[in-house]
């Protein structure tokens, strides 16, 4: 299955279409988000980048608020790698990455869409960001962010991979005392 399924508005209008109209564009401070969750969260849906200045603007009008960032292509393409996985935590590896994520102050998501062959659609939580294009976080299905956009149940992330992901899995030896 091709990444990029979507154009990038089809993209964005399938993140908005989950909810109904009274969730979606709603203005907080100078900014308007894409979706309001269940909770309250405004959910900005990203497919371009932006500049640092505009990500922090968006992030003090918006408060409590996450991002959903399209990295499909970077996916797709292999210039972002999910190199191991062990206890739910996954490693990644992003060439030629979007500096700007770096800005971020609130959690930050990237849809790779699906899952190596797997099947799976899922996003990557990013947790850790570092300068040189390396991190690691959760993966969480479509589903799962759907959920807890449209009815605020909790976003757990996956502690299995599925078959066919072609994400190494790795397992952690016990420290010896």
């Amino acid at each position: 299955m091709n990444g990029l399924i979507y154009t990038s508005t089809q993209w964005h209008d399938y993140w908005k279409g989950m909810v109904p109209a009274t969730q979606r564009e709603q203005r907080r401070g100078s900014h308007i988000a894409d979706v309001i969750a269940a909770d309250g969260c405004a959910v900005e849906v990203q497919h371009a980048s932006m500049s640092p200045t505009k990500i922090m603007g968006r992030e003090l009008d918006h408060g409590h608020m996450v991002w959903i960032w399209d990295g499909r292509s970077a996916y797709v393409s292999g210039t972002l790698s999910l190199t191991a996985f062990a206890d739910g935590i996954v490693s990644f590896r992003w060439k030629y990455k979007r500096r700007n994520l770096r800005t971020c102050r609130r959690p930050c998501f990237l849809d790779l869409w699906t899952l190596g062959e797997s099947g799976q659609r899922v996003l990557l939580k990013v947790d850790v960001f570092n300068e040189d294009g390396t991190g690691s976080g959760q993966l969480v299905t479509h589903n799962i962010m759907r959920l807890w956009i449209v009815s605020g149940l909790p976003r757990s992330p996956l502690e299995e991979l599925p078959e066919g992901s072609g994400v190494p899995s790795v397992k952690f030896a016990a420290a010896v005392a």
